[in-house]
């Protein structure tokens, strides 16, 4: 029974599918992907590490590796109670997606800068917030 023409494992790079016309390899390959069941499925486009698009949209990373960064950003530009939330938030998304990437996802470097965004909003916030609470203090 001959194999039906489709993508499948890449037999010389596991990190790739490559095309199987029904009776050799091609030269087409693509990078991996999890489809909707697991399955590998292309893309058509090189999202990878080599591609300016992995840089600059949120593919392949998981959903906290993306949110962490922004809520530390938020962190620094927001009010003290607002900034300390968003600040804590951007720290337990990044460490969440830190824990995601150990296990084989992407998103590592937004992960790092969600905690530090997310440390220094906290910080910041909490100090203009005891500076308030210590102007209000002398004046009553």
């Amino acid at each position: 029974m001959a194999t039906p023409a489709g993508w499948y494992d890449d037999p010389q790079d596991a990190r790739f599918i490559r095309y199987w016309d029904g009776f050799q390899w091609s030269a087409d390959v693509a990078p991996k992907v999890a489809g909707p069941v697991g399955e590998a499925v292309s893309q058509g486009i090189d999202t990878g590490p080599s591609s300016v698009l992995h840089y600059l949209v949120p593919v392949g990373r998981s959903w906290q590796s993306v949110v962490a960064p922004y809520l530390g950003l938020f962190s620094l530009i927001s009010l003290p109670v607002v900034g300390q939330l968003l600040g804590v938030g951007g720290i337990v998304f990044g460490v969440l997606a830190l824990r995601h990437a150990r296990t084989g996802g992407h998103g590592t470097g937004r992960a790092i800068t969600g905690i530090v965004l997310g440390a220094i909003g906290t910080a910041t916030s909490t100090f203009f917030l005891v500076m308030v609470i210590a102007a209000n203090g002398h004046t009553s």
